[in-house]
């Protein structure tokens, strides 16, 4: 058994495969800025799940910001190469590649073996990653996961220009003084923050076919908007977005085991 795990910020996943690359177990727990605690109790829930003791997993790679708390002896791969690989396996005729991440967004190029070509990257403001979203329904007052149903239910265009989360709360509290809906807020907030992904990839040579991955995929009203910010159809990652960076370690871990 090959084991990837990804520790991140908000949410900590990890993927079991077996030698022919099928997905054994899977899950995804809040990281609650416990990353050790986080680790433990990853590793834990997914070999009970598969029925498995320590000593049956032959390698482990770890990726993230916490990717140093596995509780396992692993290797630490870079997250891009993790997502790249993921990304081919999930998609092999993937070429671009959009992580949209708890307080990052990503776009990668991706060759035909799973190999980064090149890559850009917005880690230094939450306005390009789920945070971003987070701020925002916690000052609308509106349930995370709601906030795709709320948008799409938007009978208003309303454009946010604020790039920085902070200012974008500041200008979402104007908005609510002048009258605006919840459901237009939220459809504003988020078509900026696809313009802004748009943007980052586009400062690559965006080829066919596109996957999405991250927290963020799982957002219909947002990949709504990059479909129509980017003018092209994208793909979801499979069988969760959420998890193609642990995915993608386990192969590694696959590949270096074998």
């Amino acid at each position: 058994m090959f084991l990837g795990c990804d520790i991140g910020t908000g949410y900590t996943k990890a993927v079991l495969i077996d030698k022919e690359g099928t997905i054994r177990a899977s899950d995804i727990i809040a990281t609650e800025a416990d990353p050790k605690n986080a680790g433990d109790e990853i590793l834990k829930r997914v070999l009970n799940a598969a029925s498995i003791g320590l000593n049956d997993i032959n390698a482990c790679f770890s990726t993230g910001w916490g990717r140093a708390y596995v509780n396992i002896e692993h290797r630490e791969k870079g997250m891009m190469n993790c997502l790249a690989k993921g990304a081919n396996s999930v998609l092999p005729s993937c070429r671009t590649l959009l992580d949209i991440g708890a307080q990052h967004s990503m776009a990668i190029s991706v060759d035909d073996r799973g190999n980064v070509v090149e890559f850009r990257q917005n880690d230094r403001c939450a306005a390009g990653s789920g945070r971003f979203v987070e701020v925002i329904s916690e000052a609308l007052h509106v349930p995370l996961e709601e906030v795709s149903d709320y948008a799409m239910r938007s009978q208003e265009n309303i454009t946010v220009t604020a790039q920085c989360a902070v200012f974008a709360e500041s200008e979402v509290i104007a908005l609510v003084n002048d009258g605006k809906s919840q459901e237009a807020i939220l459809a504003g907030i988020l078509n900026s923050l696809a313009r802004g992904i748009v943007t980052l990839a586009k400062r690559l040579s965006i080829q066919n076919d596109i996957l999405v991955s991250g927290g963020l995929a799982k957002n219909k009203a947002l990949v709504n908007d990059i479909e129509m910010n980017l003018e092209n159809r994208v793909n979801i990652a499979s069988p969760d977005p959420q998890l193609l960076a642990a995915f993608g370690a386990a192969l590694l871990a696959k590949e270096e085991g074998e």
